[in-house]
């Protein structure tokens, strides 16, 4: 299982690389089935009709404020030498310094879907999620494949590690991607603010995981105990970022473990794991912050 695996990652790696940055969203690959990939592999800004892909900087400091951030991303470039913020002025959109952060844990992240759900301009980071992961809801959305997509959520996971992305939203922008996810339901999705957990900056997306074989579980738990790897950018602020968590019934309960993302790709866990198993509450999986 652990060459498996490995072998996949580094598949999927390859492809990231190798695949031509598309610069329109309808370009960027997206098939259901295999949601939420493929992702990013750098900075961009996803409108409707064009993709900006933009180049990081290096970052001084171990932390910075959601302020700070948004100011210092607000300059990244395009190739052509185009900031961020001139592309938002260009698309007639807010500039950096009136959004919020918001982590993109799935298809949020996917420019095609982005474009589908007609999010409008949209920019969006390499981040480092640590002590919590990306893992699937136990709901399935119908609307684009039968049986339907799973959406992805967030829980603890002590030591773990892996890659995410997070944008630089609009108040009207988070309630949009809300109710798309609850298929215009509120109250199924929210946007909370983690209690635990870290998040960091990350300039090399090509940051692997660790692997099934890494996970020590004692029968209630699940943690990672091996070495984390160093941080190549700032420590965010959770407090001051918006996280989507899926409120009506948490992530899938697997035998008591979690079903993580980057452990089990969408069409093996709905065809190899899902309906074995039952769902977690939200609040039992993650804690927030208290208003």
């Amino acid at each position: 299982m652990h060459v498996a695996y490995n072998a996949r990652i580094d598949l999927i790696g390859w492809f990231v690389r190798c695949m031509d940055l598309a610069d329109t969203p309808r370009l960027w690959p997206y098939e259901p089935s295999n949601s939420p990939l493929p992702l990013p592999p750098q900075p961009l800004v996803a409108t409707q009709q064009r993709l900006y892909w933009v180049t990081a900087e290096s970052i001084d400091g171990d932390s910075m404020s959601a302020d700070e951030i948004k100011s210092k991303v607000a300059g990244w470039k395009t190739d052509s030498g185009m900031a961020i913020d001139a592309i938002l002025e260009q698309e007639g959109a807010a500039p950096m310094g009136e959004r919020r952060l918001i982590i993109l844990l799935g298809e949020l992240a996917n420019p095609c879907r982005l474009a589908d759900i007609d999010a409008g301009p949209l920019p969006i980071i390499n981040v480092r999620i640590d002590d919590f992961c990306r893992t699937w809801t136990d709901t399935l959305d119908p609307r684009m494949m039968n049986p339907g997509v799973h959406h992805v959520t967030a829980a603890r996971t002590p030591g773990w590690w892996e890659a995410a992305h997070l944008g630089f939203a609009t108040m009207p922008q988070v309630r949009q991607l809300m109710e798309y996810l609850g298929d215009g339901s509120r109250g199924k999705w929210k946007p909370g603010k983690l209690a635990e957990g870290r998040l960091h900056v990350l300039h090399d997306p090509s940051l692997a995981p660790p692997t099934i074989d890494d996970l020590v579980w004692d029968g209630v738990s699940e943690r990672v105990e091996i070495e984390r790897p160093p941080f190549d950018g700032p420590e965010l602020p959770l407090s001051e970022i918006f996280t989507p968590l899926h409120t009506r019934q948490g992530c899938y309960n697997h035998r008591g473990r979690l079903a993580r993302c980057v452990h089990h790709q969408h069409r093996s866990f709905h065809n190899n794991i899902y309906r074995r198993g039952s769902a977690r509450q939200w609040d039992d999986v993650i804690s927030v912050q208290k208003r």
